[in-house]
């Protein structure tokens, strides 16, 4: 009965070739599922910005200003029965626009 020393040189080169083709498909994946996750964020914030906009515009008839959440600068404006609130989108800049009613 023959005793092994340990993995051969072709069998560690295959390894790790599978280990480095594996990791280079789930990398940009993962990298996408970051973006995504940081757009809904900031989409959500930017509907918090919305609804402190609409409270604003009751209480003190502001009609545009902006609030900065996490580093990003939500600005809104209030105008023609219309909320919109502009930001910094991870690839672009944003708009979330809201139509309203008396």
């Amino acid at each position: 009965m023959r005793n092994s020393d340990g993995f051969s040189w072709p069998e560690t080169i295959l390894a790790l070739s599978i280990i480095f083709i594996i990791a280079s498909t789930l990398l940009p994946l993962l990298n996408n599922m970051q973006v995504q996750l940081e757009e809904k964020k900031r989409k959500y914030h930017a509907s918090v910005v919305m609804h402190e906009a609409t409270k604003k515009y009751i209480t003190e008839n502001s009609w545009n200003g902006s609030m900065d959440i996490e580093r990003v600068t939500y600005t809104y404006e209030i105008n023609n029965h219309e909320i919109c609130v502009y930001f910094e989108g991870m690839r672009e800049e944003k708009s979330n626009c809201v139509t309203f009613s008396n």
